[in-house]
């Protein structure tokens, strides 16, 4: 009976140090934001977010609304093109979302808070026969510094 008693109370021990230690990792909140260097391209996948280095801009990917890249495998009259939906946000004001294209001659960048943002590849590539899921899809971006391009909205 006393060896019973112990290895209850034992048993008992364990499982509320695995809960404490499961509550105390769930407690701890989301992953902060990659660090990302202007002029230096960086990738995000869907839901991520990375913040500039000097810490007063955050860049997230939203996902993809429109895929209509023609697939490896298949021919096509057009190339087709690809919208990626992407935010920025300075410090804790509110975030602006801009749409960016993978055509070429469509709007592969956009500015905002004296930046401007360039989608340079959005991954996977469409293939004949297999979608791609919602969340498999990674843009790779470049932010600078300054605005050549007028806002895209």
């Amino acid at each position: 009976m006393r060896f019973a008693a112990t290895a209850l109370a034992v048993s008992i021990s364990i499982s509320v140090s695995v809960s404490l230690s499961w509550t105390a990792c769930s407690a701890a909140g989301p992953t902060p934001p990659a660090p990302i260097e202007t002029a230096k391209t960086f990738s995000l996948r869907v839901g991520e977010s990375a913040q500039a280095r000097a810490g007063i801009l955050r860049v997230g990917f939203e996902g993809v609304t429109a895929d209509s890249r023609c697939p490896k495998g298949e021919h096509c009259v057009w190339a087709g093109d690809a919208t990626a939906r992407i935010w920025l946000q300075r410090g804790s004001g509110p975030a602006e979302t801009r749409d960016l294209h993978t055509a070429p001659g469509a709007a592969q960048r956009a500015s905002a808070f004296d930046h401007e943002v360039q989608l340079v590849r959005l991954e996977p590539y469409p293939s004949a026969g297999q979608a791609v899921a919602k969340g498999d899809y990674v843009a790779t971006l470049r932010l600078s510094r300054g605005s050549s391009a007028e806002p895209d909205r």
